[in-house]
This record gives C-alpha cells, structure tokens and sequence, in this order.
C-alpha cells in the first residue's frame, strides 16, 4: 500500500481518537471503565443504545450507559463518555475532568469522604463464580470453600469480603473483571467473588465457568448500601446531586430491571 496513503489512514485514526471540546454548558461527561459488563463495556460497532468514547476508538453500552442516558436526557444535556481505569475515576471527578461516575460504584463510608454519592440506581446481591468441574461446584454455603483460592476486584468492597470464608486463600486481588475471570478458568484462583448481574454476564459469555449462589443466612453478610451502586459526583456538586436524585425518582425498580435484562441480552460475546 502507498506509504502516503497509510500515512493519511493513520491520521484519520489519530483525528477519530482525539477528544473534542467539551461545552460544560450543554454537555456532561461521565466517566466509567467500559469493562465491566453488564454495567459496561466497550464494542468497536455503533449501536442504537452505544455512546461513542470522547477521546477513542469505539463505543460504550450497558446498563450504566443506559441510565448515564437518562440521567443526561433529564439534565438538558448531551452526554459524553470517557473511558478510565477504575482505579483513576475519582481522580478524574476530582481534577474536573469528568462530571460525574456512573460505574457500578459502591456508595461507601471511605469514598465518600472524597467524593459525594446519588441515591442507589441499582440493587444486586454477591456470588461466586467457580468452574464447571470444581470441587467447589455444588457448594451450598460459605464455609463450603474452607482452602480455597479466592480473588477479587482491587479497590473495591468485593475484596473485602473474602475473609468471610473461613480457611479460604485470599488471593492478590485484580484490576478487573476480565482477569479475574482468566484467573479462574486458569485454574490460578478456585473462585471470583461477584455481583449477581455481572456474574450473569461472565457465565454466557465462559461456558466452563457457573455461578454458586446460596441461600439467606449461608452466603456473604453485607448490608444495604455494599449490595447498591450510585452515582459518584464532586462534594461541592450538591445541586447536581439533588437534580441527579429527582430524575433517578422518576425510573422506576420495573424500568430499571427490564434496562438490566436488555444490557445482558445485547451484551456482545466475549464481554
């Protein structure tokens, strides 16, 4: 091909990957990872639910996606996405580089000594997820993964929970999905703590891996606020906040069950 011709493609590519000017007057940025599906992830193809990511190539879906949108539509303003790790979101919220973090963040006693939190947009409860031929697979309560390996997400109440499993390996923790997934089907870690939906997720899109679940009183211990996400927004934000808390009283728990199923449904194969 025509060295001129490549030279051209490529700065297309760099001009499609550059960040546009943002209008704080008639836009607001979210900010999430775009690898945590069902709450998010990334797709290379458009789509009718699809936001495109300010500053990359490709786009962001998902539930998160779902009621960023909402939350957009309510406010007047044209949303914008930003992909970020999830270890650099509340530094971006921080620095004004993002408005506002809607990605399956817990509302906790830590983090809101930095950032301020919505009302809960969403309520799951915790599983693990193991291998179709573990040893682990008809476990029925907790304590039945006495010895095991168990990981996590880093930076998140996930990790935490691990020491609720008496005699259990609590392994390094990861910094995402993804590589917890890899880890278990490696046969590195034994099981992967996760929320219910995500764990649904993780299952279609990994045959050989499923979901122990368990009945009240023999599974993790966690209060109301660990089992919910909200939306994170700068202390000194209140307004939004309260704008942010009146559009999310206006969706309803039936509403936003059917954007969770349709998140699953549409999710694409690999994610």
């Amino acid at each position: 091909m025509n060295k001129f011709l490549l030279a051209g493609m490529a700065s297309l590519l760099l001009l499609a990957g550059c960040s546009s000017k943002i209008d704080s007057e008639s836009q607001i940025v979210v900010g999430l990872e775009c690898d945590y599906a069902p709450f998010n992830w990334t797709q290379i193809e458009s789509s009718e639910s699809a936001v495109a990511i300010n500053g990359s190539i490709g786009y962001c879906d998902g539930y998160d996606i779902a009621m960023a949108s909402a939350l957009a539509e309510g406010l007047g303003k044209e949303l914008i996405v930003k992909k970020i790790a999830w270890e650099g979101l509340e530094a971006a919220l921080s620095s004004g580089e993002i408005d506002m973090i809607v990605a399956g963040m817990t509302d906790t006693a830590e983090r809101r000594e930095r950032v301020s939190f919505s009302d809960p947009y969403y309520a799951s409860d915790m599983v693990l997820i193991v291998r179709n031929d573990s040893s682990f697979v008809n476990a029925t309560s907790l304590q039945d993964f006495n010895g095991a390996k168990v990981v996590a997400q880093r930076g998140t109440f996930h990790n935490d929970l691990v020491v609720q499993i008496e005699g259990a390996v609590h392994m390094t923790p990861l910094t995402s999905f993804p590589l917890l997934a890899n880890a278990v089907i490696s046969g590195e870690s034994d099981a992967m703590v996760s929320e219910r939906p995500v764990a649904i997720s993780i299952v279609n899109s990994n045959p050989q891996l499923t979901i122990v679940d368990f009945a009240e009183g023999f599974g993790f211990e966690t209060d109301v606020e660990e089992t919910t996400v909200s939306v994170a927004i700068r202390q000194s934000d209140s307004e939004l906040r309260d704008q942010i808390n009146a559009i999310l009283a206006r969706i309803s728990d039936e509403t936003r069950n059917l954007w969770m199923a349709d998140a699953l449904s549409r999710q694409p194969e690999g994610n």
